[in-house]
């Protein structure tokens, strides 16, 4: 033990340099990949991490603004309640330069301060919490903030518009006030806005705003959002719910929103930036554990030229092998503190797109599970996987220069001797240099930079795929379900189907359009947002990825999702409950949904929603005089002829609605309909590419390793080249041949695996988004791959082809 530990020492005094790269190498590897690691843990966690820390409502319900606040007291001491936080809602325009716009604010106050303190709580970005006490300070959020240039002590100005007592909006008695903003802040709400009211910009005032008179009068409602204690049951906290609200007058008529649906929409939206960042960990764990066990493998043979030497001093094979591990451990374990301490540097820098708003504590973070296990693998793994290799090195008799080296000769390159016989000696010399990885102190990791590389281009190549695909899909309007150009979104208004008609088919350039309704239909228990489209002119206006649209009033299309949440399939009879009645109805369709939703409920999204016939879901509504048998409808869908000025048909339409006295938050023309998830999608579209990129990085590193290292090690045979006869420009000529091997060879096997890759991965994502699996390959960017790999190779290996012209046939031959 005495002898191995000098030996050791000795060791780590001479080769300390060439120990330090490698360790430098393993650590920012490994850096890279836990990094990744981290933070695709980080990402994912980041929102229920916030919704502890806020101690959001898991169920709101949305009731009158006259509620009294005992009904709120007793509601709170219920035993399934943790917390409970309530606030009164406002209808708010934001100022335009001549009065009000367009643009509604969701804004509210809680009488009591609880509502984004105690429940619901605010992350404050800049600024401070308002006092208690002062009636005009207000915390916005960033939107809002950006909209009107605002900062903590500036002035918000906003207009509240009052209700009348049937509590229709009365825009026309608009009050513009002012408020102190105290703080720019993020609701817990508005990480991945899942509904319409959540993708408006938002205002929380101080309590004393609430009991003032203009505050009661331009209130249209009240909620309160409630947290249950952990086990407690949803069905019979709505039960004692219910129960509790009939005993007061104004809190009989309350409506329950599970926010579960809500909160899974945000983790689905955040989950594909956690699963890029685990893949790229993933993959670059493997291109690092393929190049590093190479370049270490190398050097354990490199280091075994003294074993004869030692085994004359009396070392056995064990301890030979002992000493090769005990060096290999060194270089393992300062790369895996490496590693850790450069994640735990860059680790600010995550979490990344929604995910790193709704990251409660941001800022350096330490992941002892995850690193520690990253930095257990980095040490361990490469002695595990090298300790056969070690064993080999040390039990191996020595060679004829002292090394120990394999018997016999290496195998010769077969395409290199038939280029050297058809074509350039250089050729056929660089390709041989390509594929034969030599042994001894000649060893060259060519079969690592032949994975690396095809690894490397293979995920680029995928990237490519997906990343073009995904674009494809966020910039294709027909491809998330919206096949039309306008909407006209009456909200909770309703208009008969006739007058209705009438009036949208007198719009100037109209081709066509479809009469809708918004509703809920519950399904085997599950409440599933649903639309019922018409179509009144025209056809085609549902997008469909297998059977086909619903017919009649026993027919239902389910988005992909929800129908693989309902375990159902195409022509299965289900039980669907529908504004109170209840029938079976037949599966007929598979539909791909955009955003369709109003208020605080839950909007269609992609593959999760339903499709029925409109008159299910149609209701009565007396304030804009729909009665009667006739199906009432709350939204149109048009399309317009080639050419129509769009724009200038949805400010012709909002003047004729303003006109018949339809407020603005309630009249909409939308020309978006993206689902939030196509939202999100297009924040990232560029995600999969820059991954591609930094992998294609990494395939250039492990290029020029290999080339460098060939250069280095092959020093005495390009002298022997040079001393028979090669000039400067066939030496260089020589390494360009090998770079060009090396990356055809790469391309070769590269391109068509990334292909399917890419279309693999892609029918994955599209299989659970609920969208077609049918990917889009773009043809010419892959082939462009083959020449810009081909010039990349030329261009890295003219240093390593430069420094092995310059080498010295009698120096160099005179040192060997």
């Amino acid at each position: 033990m005495d002898a191995l530990w000098l030996t050791l020492r000795a060791e780590l005094r001479r080769r300390w340099r060439p120990m330090l790269g490698l360790a430098l190498l393993l650590g920012v590897i490994g850096g890279v990949v836990l990094t990744a690691a981290a933070g695709a843990e980080r990402t994912d966690t980041a929102y229920p991490r916030l919704l502890r820390a806020a101690h959001a409502g898991q169920v709101l319900l949305i009731g009158d603004p006259r509620t009294p606040a005992a009904f709120y007291a007793r509601l709170r001491r219920l035993p399934q309640v943790a917390t409970l936080s309530y606030a009164s809602l406002y209808d708010a325009l934001l100022p335009a330069r001549h009065g009000p716009s367009s643009t509604v604010a969701e804004t509210f106050s809680s009488p009591n301060d609880s509502f984004g303190v105690t429940g619901d709580r605010v992350r404050i970005l800049s600024g401070r919490r308002f006092a208690r006490d002062d009636p005009r300070a207000v915390m916005i959020d960033q939107q809002l903030a950006a909209r009107e240039h605002l900062h903590p002590g500036s002035t918000l100005h906003i207009y509240l518009v009052p209700s009348d007592q049937r509590g229709n909006p009365q825009l026309s008695r608009a009050r513009n006030l002012s408020f102190r903003v105290s703080a720019i802040v993020v609701f817990d709400t508005q990480i991945v806005p899942a509904t319409k009211v959540n993708a408006e910009p938002m205002a929380l005032f101080s309590p004393p705003f609430a009991s003032t008179p203009l505050a009661l009068s331009a209130s249209y409602g009240a909620q309160a959002a409630v947290r249950l204690r952990p086990g407690a049951s949803m069905p019979a906290f709505l039960r004692a719910a219910t129960r509790l609200a009939g005993q007061y007058r104004y809190a009989r008529v309350m409506d329950a929103v599970n926010l579960s649906d809500e909160v899974a929409a945000t983790e689905r939206a955040i989950r594909p930036q956690a699963v890029a960042l685990a893949l790229f960990a993933a993959l670059a764990g493997l291109i690092a554990l393929v190049v590093m066990g190479q370049l270490l493998s190398r050097q354990l043979s490199l280091e075994a030229a003294e074993f004869p030497i030692l085994r004359m001093l009396g070392m056995t094979p064990r301890g030979l092998t002992a000493l090769s591990l005990a060096r290999l451990a060194v270089v393992t374990a300062a790369g895996g503190v490496a590693s850790v301490a450069i994640a735990i540097a860059v680790s600010p820098l995550m979490p990344i797109g929604p995910a790193r708003l709704a990251e409660p504590h941001p800022g350096v973070d330490v992941n002892v599970a995850i690193l520690g296990a990253g930095c257990a693998i980095i040490i361990v793994l490469p002695l595990l996987l090298l300790a056969p290799a070690a064993w080999r090195n040390a039990a191996r008799p020595a060679g004829p220069l002292g090394v120990a080296e394999p018997p016999g000769a290496p195998r010769a390159s077969r395409l290199g001797a038939a280029l050297g016989r058809a074509g350039p000696v250089a050729g056929s010399l660089g390709v041989r240099m390509a594929f034969e990885p030599g042994h001894g102190r000649t060893a060259v990791p060519v079969r690592s930079a032949l994975a690396g590389t095809t690894v490397a281009v293979a995920s680029v190549i995928a990237a490519l795929v997906f990343g073009t695909s995904l674009i494809h899909l966020v910039e294709t309007p027909r491809l998330y379900g919206q096949d039309w150009q306008q909407q006209l979104d009456l909200q909770f208004g309703g208009v008969h189907g006739p007058l209705l008609g009438s009036f949208v088919a007198r719009q100037p350039g109209l081709a066509s359009y479809a009469e809708g309704d918004y509703g809920q239909v519950t399904i085997s228990g599950h409440i599933v947002p649903a639309i019922g489209v018409d179509p009144v002119h025209g056809q085609g206006f549902l997008t469909t990825l297998a059977g086909h649209a619903p017919a009649g009033r026993g027919e239902i299309a389910l988005g992909a999702q929800t129908l693989r949440a309902l375990h159902g399939h195409l022509g299965q009879q289900i039980p669907v409950l529908a504004n109170g009645v209840s029938r079976p109805m037949r599966i007929t369709g598979v539909a791909v949904l955009p955003a369709f939703g109003r208020g605080s409920f839950e909007a269609t999204d992609l593959g999760n929603g339903a499709v029925v016939s409109a008159p299910l879901l149609s209701q009565r509504n007396p304030a804009s005089g729909c009665t009667g048998s006739l199906t009432c409808y709350n939204f149109v869908l048009m399309r317009y002829h080639p050419g129509t000025d769009l724009p200038a048909a949805a400010a012709r339409l909002r003047s004729v609605l303003l006109a018949q006295h339809c407020p603005p938050g309630s009249c909409l023309v939308v020309s978006d309909q993206r689902p939030q998830d196509i939202r999100n999608y297009a924040g990232v579209r560029d995600t999969p590419l820059l991954l591609g990129a930094v992998l294609a990085l990494l395939a250039v590193g492990t290029l020029l390793h290999v080339l460098v290292t060939g250069v280095r090690r092959r020093r005495r045979d390009l002298a022997m080249l040079k001393a028979l006869g090669l000039v400067r420009r066939q030496v260089l000529g020589v390494v360009e041949w090998q770079a060009a091997a090396l990356a055809a060879t790469a391309l070769l096997f590269g391109v068509p695996l990334g292909i399917l890759a890419g279309r693999w991965a892609w029918a994955l994502f599209a299989g659970s988004a609920g969208v077609s699996p049918a990917a889009s390959v773009p043809v010419r960017l892959v082939l462009a791959t083959i020449p810009v790999t081909v010039a990349l190779a030329a261009l890295i290996a003219a240093g390593p082809g430069r420094a092995a012209a310059r080498v010295r046939p009698g120096v160099t031959l005179r040192a060997e």
